[in-house]
């Protein structure tokens, strides 16, 4: 297991403890139907954010290279003489 998908599944484990440890003392203190209100609008945001997000285009292959930037400096032929 590499360093970094270590690093991301511990995160993951206490990002859900978190979240579940939010969601009981939420409902503790301010009630059932309110945490429900505060889950659904939290949901909501997430899908509108989502619905919204433009796609990334992928670059379609051109036929033609790309003219390059710089102008390419070529060598002077030497007359022979």
């Amino acid at each position: 297991m590499t360093k970094s998908r270590f690093r991301n599944t511990v995160l993951g484990i206490g990002a859900t403890v978190a979240a579940i440890a939010f969601g009981y003392f939420g409902v503790q203190q301010l009630g059932r139907n309110n945490m429900f209100t505060i889950a659904a609008a939290v949901g909501g945001a997430g899908a509108i954010s989502y619905v919204l997000q433009k796609p990334s285009q992928p670059q379609a292959p051109n036929s033609e290279p790309e003219a390059p930037t710089a102008p390419i400096k070529t060598q002077r032929r030497r007359n022979k003489s």
